[in-house]
């Protein structure tokens, strides 16, 4: 581990991660990805669920909640070529991003209001402060650092007065935890925009776009368990809040 407390202009970083999706589970109980932002004074670049991450790592398909009565299934590959990717511009204002096979989204910067807290803890030798904040249906709770005065972090998250190390939702159904950093590096490294294969329309989908579908899979999702439910004979489960299924939700 490498840092300085001093950032001066196109100094870069380089950050390991690990998150755990759990959508519905009430803690962090799903599979658990490797990720890396790189960064500098300007722009950051943040991929999870990336192939190369993984070296041939092999999931489990069914995951549960810790008392076994909730269940997610996950079919199809857990990581893809390019993963999922997060690219941020400070000098453009905007995110550029991907979510499933062929969504690509371009959005000016979200503004999160993060209360920022007296806490501290380590991680390593790098004192964090802790930070309250609410983002598209979660409330999240992030470690930053002051010794990298930058406002950039995992995920979609940013936006505080140093480099988030941690990040967690209220039920830790999103759970970012901090590995390592190197700072400055040495040498330069890629930040890269966003990539797609050749064979993706290069065009991008506005936000509206991606909460259209959101609703179009929610509802989708809701009438093929009471059809279930009916064929089976069975009660109608449950409605879920989208929270519950979506890590972005957009409920109030």
């Amino acid at each position: 581990m490498l840092l300085t407390s001093m950032v001066s202009a196109q100094k870069m970083g380089l950050v390991h991660y690990g998150q755990i999706d759990s959508n519905g589970l009430k803690g962090p109980l799903g599979p658990d990805f490797n990720a890396y932002m790189t960064f500098n004074t300007n722009e950051s670049y943040y991929v999870v669920a990336k192939d190369s991450l993984e070296k041939g790592k092999t999931f489990k398909t069914r995951y549960y909640s810790a008392d076994g009565s909730r269940g997610i299934s996950l079919r199809g590959e857990m990581t893809t070529r390019y993963g999922r990717q997060v690219y941020r511009s400070l000098t453009k204002d905007s995110t550029y991003w991907n979510q499933w096979d062929g969504l690509y989204v371009a959005e000016k910067l979200p503004k999160i209001n993060w209360e920022l807290m007296n806490e501290t803890k380590l991680f390593g030798k790098i004192t964090a402060r802790k930070a309250n904040g609410t983002y598209r249906g979660r409330e999240y709770t992030a470690w930053y650092t002051m010794d990298i005065p930058l406002p950039f972090g995992p995920w979609k998250l940013h936006g505080l007065p140093g480099l988030i190390l941690e990040a967690y939702d209220q039920d830790k159904e999103i759970y970012i935890y901090f590995k390592s950093i190197t700072y400055p590096l040495e040498s330069n490294i890629e930040i890269s925009q966003v990539k797609r294969p050749d064979y993706h329309p290069q065009s991008w989908k506005s936000l509206e776009d991606f909460k259209k579908r959101l609703d179009r899979m929610y509802e989708h999702r809701k009438n093929s368990s009471i059809l279930i439910a009916e064929r089976m004979g069975t009660n109608v489960p449950e409605r879920q809040i989208k929270r519950e299924v979506f890590i972005e939700s957009f409920d109030e």
